[in-house]
């Protein structure tokens, strides 16, 4: 068993609505990793960049057309490379005005590196798992078509 082209779809279309997520909210949240920009002699900047490499997971975990989830294990993971570039809005106050800001993300530029598939189908007459073959050209259709969805120049850049 193979996947279809429909499979592949599904399996791009979850990918790219997940990475969507990751740009508009690159570190959830949490920015206090993006508060180091120091350079090596100890001058300090309102402005820094930082490169995030994580995996997205539970892709597809709902099933694929065509694929029961109960008669099915599939197991699919996407890396990705986000870096984000940011500056600090903060403003020291005065008498009346307490100090005020925080960390304003610029730009995020976002790429999906590598996709890892496995997919085991239960076989009725058998009863056992068989596993779907991926072949490393769809592999690489899956990143191609994911980085021109999330941007047409390969990588995302939210300004």
């Amino acid at each position: 068993m193979t996947l279809t082209e429909e499979q592949v779809q599904a399996i791009i279309d979850d990918i790219v609505s997940k990475m969507e997520d990751v740009i508009d909210n690159p570190c959830n949240g949490d920015y206090s990793n993006l508060e180091c920009y120091e350079d090596e002699y100890g001058r300090c900047y309102s402005h820094g960049s930082q490169c995030i490499e994580s995996e997205l997971e539970e892709i597809c975990f709902d099933g694929l057309p065509g694929i029961n989830p109960e008669d099915s294990d599939i197991y699919i993971t996407a890396g990705y490379c986000a870096d984000i570039s940011f500056h600090d809005d903060y403003d020291p106050g005065d008498y009346w005005t307490p100090p005020s800001g925080g960390i304003e993300i610029d730009e995020v530029c976002a790429s999906v590196t590598d996709v890892k598939i496995e997919i085991s189908v239960l076989n009725r007459e058998s009863d056992k798992y068989e596993a779907v073959k991926i072949t490393n050209e769809q592999k690489m259709l899956i990143l191609e078509r994911v980085n021109d969805k999330i941007c047409p120049s390969k990588e995302k850049v939210v300004a």
